[in-house]
């Protein structure tokens, strides 16, 4: 049986094809096949805002990385970004990001003396706003116990050398089946901060486990970046260490994630290898762009003494 998410994630998967643009909620309903009081409810409770917020933040989070990486003038962004001036798109730029888009502009020397790779940041940021809140869910009601056939991941582990890089978080402690409830309260305000400080991202959204208990988990959660940064209240400015990490891909749902950290863990063992510090998933698949689980991608990596 599809959980309400699962059944959710074609509909995402069209909105951030069109920069989570639509007409109305009675249209996008339509297309759905759902009420819009239905589709309100239900969209707000698995993605956590409404679908015109949805819109809107999408939008304007993806407007803001190609005014810092194109050269498109401030009226041709926002006519990309679905907005039908150059005075509306202002408005609600300011009143997301507390700054014009001209003078957030204004930015790109700073920006630029981070990140030669504008490429990088501009995808990262397009493909990470639609579903930021919703990297870690649980996208199924099936168990996730694993009967004779019914599901099987082969982990291929290499040992590579990581570079250390700065890392965007915020920190909590929470319980195990709390953990995706928890990476989306923390992805959102991190990925917003970053964009707002024009700060480039290095990376797509990462979770760090510094502790994991039958009782509480504590998590950092957030975005490698290109260069210095200064943290803000909550959020934090830390690194990802270099050296070696033993690594692997996990692609299936994220409830099966602990299959491939004891896939891991069997290497070290068997490869006469210790951890030095706490593991990190990095998750590549975005959830709004794959409505499969199956298909979803994450880059788990254990730093190595």
């Amino acid at each position: 049986m599809l959980s309400s998410l699962e059944k959710l994630l074609p509909l995402l998967a069209r909105l951030a094809e069109v920069d989570g643009e639509f007409k109305s909620l009675a249209d996008l309903a339509a297309q759905d096949g759902r009420s819009p009081f239905y589709l309100q409810r239900l969209f707000r409770a698995e993605v956590g805002e409404s679908p015109l917020q949805f819109s809107r933040r999408v939008r304007l989070q993806r407007a803001a990385a190609s005014l810092l990486v194109t050269e498109k003038s401030v009226l041709e962004v926002a006519l990309d970004a679905g907005f039908d001036s150059h005075e509306g798109f202002s408005r609600a730029f300011r009143s997301n990001f507390h700054s014009s888009p001209r003078k957030f502009r204004e930015q790109r020397c700073v920006f630029n003396e981070l990140v030669h790779h504008h490429q990088t940041h501009l995808e990262i940021a397009n493909r990470t706003a639609p579903c930021v809140g919703l990297y870690r869910v649980s996208a199924t009601n099936k168990p996730t116990t694993t009967t004779a056939g019914e599901y099987y991941v082969s982990y291929e582990i290499t040992k590579k050398k990581n570079t250390e890089t700065p890392f965007l978080f915020m920190c909590r402690q929470v319980k195990p089946d709390a953990i995706g409830e928890a990476l989306a309260a923390m992805f959102g305000p991190v990925f917003q901060y970053a964009t707002t400080q024009a700060i480039p991202f290095a990376g797509r959204p990462t979770a760090r486990y510094l502790s994991f208990g039958p009782g509480l988990v504590t998590i950092e959660a957030g975005m490698p970046i290109a260069g210095p940064a200064e943290g803000e209240g909550e959020i934090k400015l830390g690194s990802l260490p270099g050296g070696y990490v033993a690594r692997t891909i996990h692609k299936g749902p994220y409830d099966k994630l602990n299959e491939g950290h004891e896939a891991i863990q069997k290497w070290l063992t068997e490869n006469n290898e210790q951890a030095s510090g706490p593991p990190w998933e990095s998750y590549i698949t975005d959830p709004g762009e794959e409505p499969d689980p199956a298909e979803w991608l994450t880059e788990i990596s254990w730093p190595l003494k």
